[in-house]
């Protein structure tokens, strides 16, 4: 017997989706709601035990307006850079669509019941840096020693991220399954110092992305169409 109802579980995994256009814009969200589904987020597993995780929640209309003006503005930036680098590759019917639903989680997130803001005390590591310091320390050190071929930048940056990002989809996994839908998006971090004066956000802390935050329009939602994981999935060795 298995600890959990599989089909149930897969279908919720299978089936949160990044929601944007089907979003309930007029129906409110219970502050209950937001701190049930955070508590069930911090159970996800953190690098080192650390939890060094903050949330802002946001419902304020005036403090959203404000913060929309200035994720309107990134998106506009962002979206001639993406389409003119790759306007090849952008240019499928897929990539318009989802063209098209960011086009209006940006002109109507001032209109999101809640935005959630994650966090990560501490600045994103300098990898570079860091992995200079590493060479110094071993410049003293014989040939032959192995901290030579050790580079620690990538894994202090994969930690930092990836201590949040569980916690994350945990949070919009429990929206879910609650009849709420929610995308991630980063519109805002070109503005994040802005956002930071604006919330009282320190500047040693790290605005990771933003969660709008709503019950949805509809529950049917499907499994997008990927590529299949055997076509990607290599086994012992790369492409084998």
């Amino acid at each position: 017997m298995t600890p959990f109802e599989v089909s149930e579980t897969d279908r919720l995994l299978t089936t949160t989706r990044s929601v944007r256009r089907r979003l309930d814009l007029d129906r409110p969200v219970p502050r209950e709601i937001v701190e049930e589904t955070l508590e069930i987020a911090v159970q996800a597993p953190t690098a080192n035990n650390h939890q060094n995780w903050r949330w802002l929640v946001i419902s304020d209309p005036a403090v959203k307006e404000k913060i929309a003006e200035m994720t309107r503005a990134s998106w506009l930036f962002h979206r001639n850079d993406v389409w003119t680098n790759a306007g090849r590759r952008r240019n499928t019917a897929q990539a318009r669509r989802n063209n098209e639903s960011v086009v209006a989680l940006a002109e109507t997130i001032a209109r999101v019941p809640i935005l959630v803001i994650p966090c990560v005390l501490g600045r994103p590591p300098d990898i570079e840096a860091i992995d200079a310091a590493w060479r110094e320390r071993m410049s003293t050190k014989p040939p032959q020693d192995p901290g030579h071929h050790v580079r620690l930048g990538p894994m202090r940056a994969s930690i930092f991220y990836g201590s949040i990002f569980p916690a994350i989809w945990s949070f919009q996994l429990a929206l879910r399954s609650r009849g709420l839908g929610s995308t991630i998006t980063c519109m805002h971090i070109p503005h994040e110092r802005q956002v930071g004066e604006l919330l009282g956000i320190p500047t040693g802390v790290t605005q990771v992305c933003m969660i709008p935050v709503a019950y949805t329009v509809g529950t049917d939602f499907r499994p997008a169409d990927r590529v299949g994981a055997k076509e990607r999935t290599y086994w012992e060795r790369w492409e084998a």
